[in-house]
């Protein structure tokens, strides 16, 4: 039984005709009959006599009928009552992302998000984390997507709200003729002697002070925000990197097998949250609403 069989046996009831029903509801005849057929048998109740004189209900058939009709003037009302909920979402969104969740978590959030909610103008900048938790501080965005830090994890509750989205692991990326890409898991000191190419940021730059106090220098050949700059020089074999398995998520280079990514095994934190930092202001409605979005795409990465 299913919404469609309703709306089926509702507009027979009107026109008592399965041809005129199908033409109103621009479906064949036969689907409405074998729709009709199937609810028949399903519920052990002939709903309508079929004669040369047209489709009347049965008397069985006119509860049937009855109750179909309240079921779908409910979900009208369903609908009606979440078109005027779409509706009262209007205004501005400002929101700033680390380019990892710029690529992999905002294109597909934000293209339903505008589809439900038109009248919300949405303003996007790509940024650094440590930018990012700047201008939250200073209430120039709405919501930050970003690594959470130890840092802002300890301070969420005082001067701001922090919400995990996905957690991610460290992956050494090589190319697929590189001596590595046969490994299982590596270390951090076996990456010591290949030229190593670098995500900018201050919380990679502080990975990479902790892994040379361990094992020290080495090899940058050189450091860059752009992420396709690194994954191009780690496809020709000119470098190997570090990066999270959230920035490699539907990656071209990865899935042609051009790129090899293999698990760092013995780095801390284990575990790489991210996710969104955001104050409580004018524009709560509207960001936490864009949270549930960002959610339920996160989950399905």
């Amino acid at each position: 039984m299913n919404l469609e069989q309703m709306e089926y046996i509702s507009e027979v009831s009107k026109t008592s005709s399965i041809s005129l029903a199908a033409q109103n509801l621009h479906v064949s005849q036969a689907a409405i009959s074998q729709s009709i057929s199937l609810l028949e048998k399903e519920i052990g109740i002939i709903i309508f006599k079929r004669s040369r004189f047209g489709t009347t209900p049965t008397d069985e058939g006119k509860f049937v009928i009855k109750t179909a009709n309240e079921i779908l003037n409910k979900v009208n009302e369903i609908r009606d009552e979440g078109k005027f909920l779409n509706s009262s979402y209007t205004g501005e969104l400002n929101i700033a992302s680390i380019p990892s969740l710029f690529i992999t978590l905002l294109p597909q959030t934000l293209a339903k998000f505008k589809k439900d909610f038109p009248k919300v103008k949405i303003s996007i900048k790509e940024m650094g984390g440590r930018e990012i938790i700047d201008e939250i501080s200073k209430n120039r965005i709405d919501l930050g997507l970003t690594i959470l830090t130890d840092e802002i994890k300890k301070n969420s509750n005082k001067y701001f709200k922090a919400q995990t989205l996905l957690d991610g692991r460290m992956n050494v990326c090589v190319s697929k003729d590189s001596p590595l890409a046969s490994k299982d898991t590596l270390t951090i000191k076996e990456l010591k002697d290949y030229p190593l190419v670098i995500y900018g940021g201050k919380n990679w730059n502080k990975y990479i002070e902790d892994f040379e106090q361990n094992v020290g220098l080495f090899n940058i050949l050189f450091t860059t925000n752009n992420s396709e700059a690194i994954k191009r020089m780690v496809a020709e074999g000119l470098a190997i990197s570090l990066l999270t398995d959230v920035m490699l998520i539907n990656d071209i280079y990865v899935n042609n097998g051009d790129i090899v990514t293999i698990p760092l095994i013995d780095y801390k934190p284990k575990i790489i949250s991210f996710g969104a930092i955001r104050f409580t202001n004018k524009k709560e409605k509207v960001t936490k609403k864009f949270l549930e979005y960002l959610q339920v795409y996160a989950k399905n990465l």
